[in-house]
């Protein structure tokens, strides 16, 4: 069991280096993007942003997950999986992207209420249809365990990043404009490394057999993957059409520190489909998934828990008065994202099994569930009513997923360690509300001693077995050993 959860937190570190790097081109500018836009600015980034996910969601339609199951689990060939998937992908998505590209200023009348936006729709979804070809590619290097490889090439895609970005709004000054542009070079640089990485493994060769399954897996996570994106997207539609843009901006700029959560969850993400598949097949697997999902919440939980707790003195250090307000909405961005999370990594039996065909209605009545949510607690709450709706929405999404998993197979998780943990998030959070002088600097270290108390708060609560204290000890010692 250590052996698979060493192995995936391996993966998942070096992975989420990988897209920490990737997403922290955000987190870095924040200083310049709060100088040279406004917080409307931001609110018409963030629906640009939201509706290129949204569309390559859905032209997507689920292969790069399929593949796991194809190659790891039923041991297809794996060249014929590959390029059958690549031509399919790129053939359909360019028709699919090309659509939108033609009714652009339809959609710019529908989201922004103006016409003015419909060249920035253009460019995002011609910048969409240039990262399909990263998808075949990124999740072969998944597949493989090639986590160096995939961390590399995400390395340079951030120092790249930063340059084309820190040009466009600096230097030329283009605002919003710049960063959609930017971004477009970007994809266009990516797509030709990933094919010039993947040329060597494709060939002439379309299996209709295999890609009726990989189909027959995969639609099916398109409307479930699109109403989880739904629940973190929908509130900006709501937010843009019931409040203003100002509000929105704020809310996205919260949403954007919260995202730092997203970033450690969607690194296990990408390193736990090989993993499950894996550990399915071992006599103790049952186990080993109840431990693994106590020891995400640990680590994970406390990011998140660190996040809330510093995201008023990193705004006040890092950006003008005009934002400071977006922290209130950190704590709730970052605890949806750890049950996101907590869904994802207890969603075991649906795909071992292929019983894929009950996750749509499950996340699609989440989704309904958090439109309803947005719907009556925007207009009178504004960014905190979004915050609470997709908090609720995602927690009944993680039960109801959950029964049902649990339904098919039986996983013994660790109830009670969990409360523990659960607990001890909650007692830190709840002391950080009472720090409050009148230097930001002394705020920022007085939070950070009480973060520090965390491993100290669960022995405390007496959440450690022996095993793992024996562990630790036997760690430390070897630690010290070497020092010497």
């Amino acid at each position: 069991m250590l052996d698979s959860i060493r192995l995936l937190g391996k993966h998942s570190f070096i992975y989420g280096l990988g897209s920490l790097l990737n997403n922290l081109l955000g987190f870095i500018l924040i200083p310049i993007y709060t100088r040279y836009l406004v917080p409307s600015d931001y609110g018409i980034l963030s629906l640009l942003i939201a509706t290129s996910g949204i569309a390559s969601m859905i032209a997507q339609l689920g292969l790069g997950t399929a593949l796991f199951r194809e190659v790891i689990y039923k041991e297809s060939d794996e060249v014929t999986v590959e390029s059958t998937a690549f031509y399919f992908l790129i053939g359909e998505s360019s028709l699919f992207f090309g659509v939108l590209i033609i009714f652009s200023p339809q959609l710019s009348g529908l989201i922004f209420s103006s016409l003015d936006y419909a060249h920035l729709l253009r460019l995002i979804f011609l910048t969409c249809l240039l990262s399909m070809f990263n998808v075949i590619v990124m999740a072969r290097l998944r597949i493989h365990e090639q986590s160096a490889l995939f961390a590399m090439l995400s390395v340079a895609s951030f120092l790249v990043g930063a340059v084309l970005n820190i040009y466009f709004i600096v230097i030329l000054e283009r605002g919003v404009e710049g960063l959609i542009t930017a971004g477009l070079i970007l994809a266009a640089l990516s797509a030709v490394v990933c094919m010039v990485l993947f040329v060597r493994y494709l060939r002439l060769t379309f299996s209709i057999s295999v890609l009726r399954n990989m189909l027959a897996f995969g639609v099916p996570l398109v409307p479930a993957n699109l109403s989880s994106l739904v629940m973190t997207s929908a509130d900006l539609y709501f937010l843009q059409y019931y409040s203003t843009t100002a509000e929105l901006g704020l809310y996205s700029l919260g949403y954007k520190i919260g995202m730092v959560m997203n970033l450690a969850v969607q690194a296990v993400q990408q390193a736990w489909p090989a993993q499950m598949f894996v550990i399915a097949k071992s006599p103790n697997a049952e186990h080993q998934f109840a431990k693994i999902l106590t020891y995400y919440l640990v680590i994970l939980g406390f990011v998140g828990v660190a996040l809330s707790v510093l995201a008023r003195e990193f705004l006040i250090i890092m950006t003008t008065p005009e934002f400071y307000r977006a922290y209130t909405v950190v704590a709730l961005v970052a605890l949806s994202y750890l049950l996101y999370g907590v869904r994802f990594i207890t969603n075991i039996s649906l795909p071992i099994q292929n019983k894929m065909k009950y996750m749509p209605p499950i996340i699609m009545s989440a989704a309904a569930l958090n439109l309803g949510l947005n719907y009556l607690l925007i207009p009178r709450y504004g960014m905190m009513g979004a915050a609470w709706a997709t908090v609720i929405s995602y927690l009944v999404l993680v039960v109801i997923n959950g029964a049902v998993n649990l339904h098919f197979w039986y996983i013994p998780y660790e109830y009670g360690r969990i409360l523990k943990v659960v607990l001890a998030w909650g007692l830190i959070y709840g002391g950080s509300l009472l720090v409050q002088t009148s230097n930001h600097w002394l705020d920022c270290g007085i939070k950070l001693l009480l973060l520090a108390t965390y491993p100290f708060l669960l022995y405390t609560l007496c959440f450690y077995e022996k095993q793992e204290l024996d562990n630790f000890v036997r760690l430390l010692r070897t630690g010290i050993h070497h020092l010497k």
